[in-house]
């Protein structure tokens, strides 16, 4: 990691303090995040990166239902009746 210097406006530096005691970041990852998201060129790479990092995020959630119920419960209805096949 190399160090720099920055000048920000009042308002950008109390901006960034505001979201940085809301998110429990410090201010220079704040910085690195928008320098990432504005001026880094995204590869494949990143995209498959992004997707590993995120699979099974909401495993541990006790507030959703198992995926199969879930899917079960969407496909319920008059499907077969509108096709022909139900009462």
């Amino acid at each position: 990691m190399k160090r720099t210097q920055i000048y920000l406006t009042t308002e950008q530096w109390r901006d960034l303090v505001n979201i940085s005691a809301r998110e429990h970041k410090p201010v220079a990852e704040l910085i690195r995040e928008a320098v990432d998201n504005v001026y880094r060129v995204k590869t494949d790479q990143d995209f498959k990166r992004a997707l590993h990092d995120a699979a099974g995020i909401w495993k541990d959630r006790a507030d959703l239902e198992p995926t199969d119920r879930y899917v079960r419960r969407l496909r319920r209805g008059t499907r077969l009746k509108r096709l022909g096949f139900g009462k």
